[in-house]
């Protein structure tokens, strides 16, 4: 009595003749940027005959061919489907700008929204669905100065517009009298101030100084100031005037004093100061 064959040996011989077991196959393969539809993601084995599908991942697209594969004696039938990213095309046009593709349209890929200048984003009620609008910065009421005031006054300054400012009688105005609207909706430079003429420095009393032909110095030490001929000057010729009406720090004082000096041709120059 003959014995029957092993498995793998009538496995072959039924084979050979046409007949093919049934056999389970693990989870296909996928391509990429897809996966399994369905609840068939979970899955890790599938009887004999099973056809599953492949869909592709969010922001890709099919390029064609089947998604649909089938199991038979445990081996899965070739997988035709591709996935290509979405293209999202052009977005559009943008009044007071433009749009700026990095690097491209497709999936993924970003629409930077450059304003013209003098413009800024505005954003109502979130971004979804539709792009932000440029639209032209406006400044609110500009800084208050006290003992002054500025014109034209509004509520809203549209950008580069000029404000001016004066003080009240008996004041005057140090720093910056014109202030412009800046496109971060402020204005610039930074506002000036008003000080009582009795806060001010009187003109310096300085003997045997060559002084500039004026009765106030509001901030500094007049340009140009120099001793008289036959004077030097002693201390700093830099000071500022204090809002408490003093000169900080002391002004100079011209001292007299002589200087030789050796302008013809000898071993030596000879320079001496000669204080009387």
């Amino acid at each position: 009595m003959l014995n029957a064959p092993s498995w793998p040996s009538s496995y072959k011989m039924w084979k050979d003749f046409g007949f093919v077991f049934a056999q389970n196959c693990s989870s296909p393969p996928k391509g990429e940027n897809m996966d399994l539809k369905d609840s068939d993601i979970f899955l890790t084995s599938f009887p004999d005959g099973t056809t599953v599908r492949f869909a592709c991942n969010i922001g890709y697209v099919s390029a064609g061919r089947s998604p649909s594969v089938t199991c038979t004696a445990g081996s899965w039938s070739p997988l035709g489907l591709k996935c290509q990213r979405y293209n999202c095309g052009l977005a559009g046009e943008v009044e007071n700008g433009q749009i700026e593709y990095r690097p491209g349209t497709e999936f993924g890929d970003k629409a930077v929204l450059i304003c013209n200048i003098g413009l800024v984003i505005r954003c109502y009620h979130g971004w979804v669905g539709r792009f932000p609008v440029c639209e032209v910065p406006y400044c609110q009421s500009p800084p208050v100065v006290q003992d002054g005031s500025f014109s034209p006054n509004k509520e809203l300054y549209e950008y580069n517009e000029v404000i001016q400012y004066t003080c009240k009688k008996d004041y005057t105005l140090v720093g910056s009298r014109q202030l412009h609207c800046s496109d971060d909706g402020t204005f610039k430079p930074e506002p000036p101030k008003c000080i009582s003429k009795s806060q001010n420095c009187s003109r310096p009393v300085g003997d045997n100084m060559d002084l500039k032909d004026s009765d106030i110095f509001l901030t500094s030490f007049p340009d140009g100031t120099t001793c008289n001929a036959g004077y030097t000057m002693n201390g700093s010729a830099t000071v500022m005037c204090e809002l408490n009406g003093q000169w900080s720090p002391g002004l100079p004082l011209c001292i007299r004093g002589i200087k030789f000096i050796c302008k013809f041709k000898c071993p030596f120059t000879l320079m001496i100061n000669v204080c009387i």
